[in-house]
C-alpha cells in the first residue's frame, strides 16, 4: 500500500479559492477589531487609574513631592526632595514636565502623571513608525502589544522618569535609523542626524549617561553585526549635532554644579558607576540600593511582557537560526534594540523592574509583525486572550486601588483634614513620614517633634506606628484612622 503523504503546514499560504480567501480575511479583520478594542479599553482604564489612585510610596510619591516642591518653592534649577535637600539622583527633565503639568492643571495626582502618559503615547508613535519601516500592514498592532504588557502599562501614567526616557530613546533610535537609511544622500539625512543629537542632549537631562548608554548600545551592536562600525559612526556623527546636544544639556550641568557643589561627583560617579558595579551600594542618599541576583533582568522581562513571552521566544529562536542576510536590516536593528539593554543589565545586580522598559518598544514592533502575518486560528486565540486580559485587568481595579491606598498616606491625611475643625490644628508625626505624607500635607506636618515649642494637646493630631497602638495603650475612641503602617490619633 502506498504511503500517504501529508502536505506540510504553511501558516501563511494563500488559499486558492477567492471566496475562501475573502472569508478568511474578513474573519481576521474581525479579530483585529478585538485587538483595537482591547487597546482602547486599556487606555481608558489607564487614564481612570491615573485619576483615582493615590501617589504610592516610595517612587511615585517621591517624584510627585519633588515636582510639587518645584512649583511651590521655585526649585526649577535643582529639584529638591525637601525644602532643605537638593535632589542629586536625577537630572530635572522629568520633574520639569510634571511640575509644568501641575502649574496648568493644579497639584493633583492626574497632573503629576499626565506627562508620563503623553510621553508613552509619543513613544508609541515611534513604534508605529518603526512598524512602517518593517512593512507591517496594520501598524497600529503595536498598540495592543504594548498596552497589554505590564511593564509598559504600569510606566505609562506613573510619576517616574522611565516614560520620558523611553520616549527619548525611542526617538533617538528612530532618527538614527533614518539617518543610516539616508547614507546615499548625506545632505538629505542631515535633519535626521540633527534630530538624533537633539535627543542625545535631552537624554542627558533625563537620566544622564544611563540614557546615553541605552541609546548607544543598540547602535553599537547593530554596527558590529553589520560589520561596518566606522562607517556607521560617520553616517550618524555631525559636528553641528554635537554642538546642539552640548547646547541643550551643558548650561544646566554647569549651573547645577556651580550652585550645588558636589552634584557632578555624586551623580556621575555614584549613580552611573557605583550603583551598578558595587553590590548593595551604600552611597545612595535618597533610596535603598536594590541588590538583585545577576540575570534578574530576565525575570523582570518575562513578567513585564508576560502575555507575549511565547512570541518573544519563538521569534527570537527564528531570528537566531536564520542567516543574517535572511533578515531585513530594520529587523536586525530592532533585535539589537531589544536585546542590547537586556544583555547589558544581565551583569548588573543593582537594578529595578523598570530597567527593561526600553526593550519593550522595539519588541512590540516585532510582535506586531507576527500578528500581522498570523493565520486566522492563531489570531483568533491571541485576540480573545488580549481582550480577556483587558477585561480581567479592569475587574482587578478594586484590588489595585486597595493595594495602592495601603502604600500611601492619602487616606490618613484626608481623615486628618476631615477631623481638624480648628484652623490652628497641627499634625505631628512621631514616626518618620513617608513621601506621600509630605505630598498630601503640602509640607505642613511636623517631624521631628520640636521639643522647644509647646504643643496644645487639644489641637494636636498625632501619627504613630500602627504597631505602637497597643504598646502606648491608646484609647480606641481616639484612633481616627489605621493604615497599613501608621495610625492617626485624635487630640486628647
Amino acid at each position: 500500500m502506498d504511503q500517504q503523504v501529508v502536505p506540510a503546514f504553511e501558516p501563511h499560504a494563500v488559499p486558492a479559492n477567492n471566496r475562501t480567501r475573502s472569508i478568511s480575511l474578513r474573519i481576521s479583520q474581525n479579530y483585529l477589531w478585538w485587538l483595537l478594542g482591547a487597546a482602547l479599553l486599556l487606555l481608558a482604564y489607564r487614564i481612570g487609574l491615573m485619576l483615582v489612585l493615590p501617589l504610592a510610596d516610595t517612587t511615585e510619591a517621591r517624584y510627585g513631592e519633588i515636582a510639587r516642591l518645584t512649583v511651590s518653592n521655585g526649585f526649577w534649577l535643582m529639584p529638591h526632595i525637601d525644602p532643605h535637600t537638593p535632589f542629586f539622583a536625577k537630572p530635572p527633565l522629568s520633574t520639569w514636565v510634571s511640575a509644568a503639568s501641575m502649574m496648568f492643571f493644579g497639584i493633583n495626582e492626574f497632573a503629576a502623571r499626565l506627562p508620563a502618559l503623553l510621553a508613552s503615547l509619543v513613544a508609541l508613535w515611534f513604534a508605529w513608525a518603526f512598524a512602517g519601516e518593517l512593512q507591517i500592514r496594520q501598524r497600529w498592532l503595536v498598540a495592543p502589544v504594548l498596552a497589554t504588557s505590564p511593564l509598559f502599562f504600569l510606566c505609562a501614567g506613573a510619576v517616574m522618569t522611565d516614560a520620558v526616557q523611553l520616549m527619548l530613546i525611542s526617538a533617538a533610535l528612530y532618527f538614527a535609523w533614518r539617518a543610516l537609511k539616508a547614507t546615499a544622500d548625506r545632505q538629505a539625512g542631515r535633519r535626521w542626524r540633527l534630530a538624533f543629537w537633539a535627543m542625545v542632549g535631552l537624554g542627558a537631562l533625563c537620566k544622564g549617561l544611563a540614557t546615553w548608554a541605552l541609546i548607544g548600545l543598540p547602535l553599537f551592536a547593530y554596527a558590529i553585526i553589520e560589520r561596518r562600525p566606522l562607517q556607521m559612526f560617520k553616517d550618524i556623527f555631525d559636528w553641528v549635532g554635537v554642538v546642539i546636544a552640548l547646547g541643550i544639556f551643558m548650561p544646566w550641568y554647569i549651573a547645577a554644579e556651580y550652585y550645588n557643589p558636589g552634584f557632578i561627583n555624586y551623580f556621575i560617579v555614584g549613580e552611573h558607576f557605583s550603583r551598578f558595579l558595587v553590590p548593595g551600594w551604600k552611597g545612595d542618599r535618597y533610596g535603598i540600593a536594590q541588590k538583585q541576583p545577576l540575570g534578574a533582568i530576565w525575570i523582570f522581562w518575562v513578567i513585564g511582557i508576560l502575555p507575549w513571552i511565547g512570541i518573544f521566544a519563538t521569534e527570537l529562536s527564528r531570528m537566531l537560526f536564520k542567516r543574517r542576510k535572511q533578515l531585513l536590516p530594520v529587523e536586525r536593528f530592532l533585535w539589537c534594540a531589544t536585546l542590547a539593554p537586556l544583555l547589558f543589565f544581565t551583569f548588573s545586580s543593582n537594578i529595578i523592574w523598570t530597567y527593561g522598559l526600553t526593550a519593550a518598544l522595539p519588541f512590540a514592533v516585532l510582535a506586531a509583525r507576527w500578528l500581522d502575518h498570523a493565520p486566522a486560528p492563531a489570531l483568533r486565540r491571541t485576540s480573545m486572550a488580549v481582550l480577556a486580559i483587558a477585561l480581567l485587568s479592569i475587574m482587578c481595579a478594586p484590588v489595585i486601588i486597595s493595594n495602592a491606598g495601603s502604600n500611601s498616606d492619602r487616606d490618613l491625611i484626608a481623615a486628618y483634614h476631615h477631623a481638624a475643625k480648628q484652623a490652628d490644628a497641627e499634625l505631628l508625626y512621631r514616626t518618620p513620614p513617608a513621601y506621600s505624607s509630605t505630598y498630601y500635607t503640602k509640607g505642613t506636618l511636623e517631624y521631628p517633634p520640636d521639643a522647644t515649642r509647646p504643643h496644645d494637646a487639644r489641637k494636636t493630631f498625632v501619627v504613630i506606628e500602627r504597631k505602637d497602638i497597643h504598646a502606648q495603650s491608646i484609647d480606641p475612641s481616639r484612633i481616627l484612622f489605621t493604615g497599613k503602617f501608621r495610625a492617626l490619633i485624635a487630640p486628647e
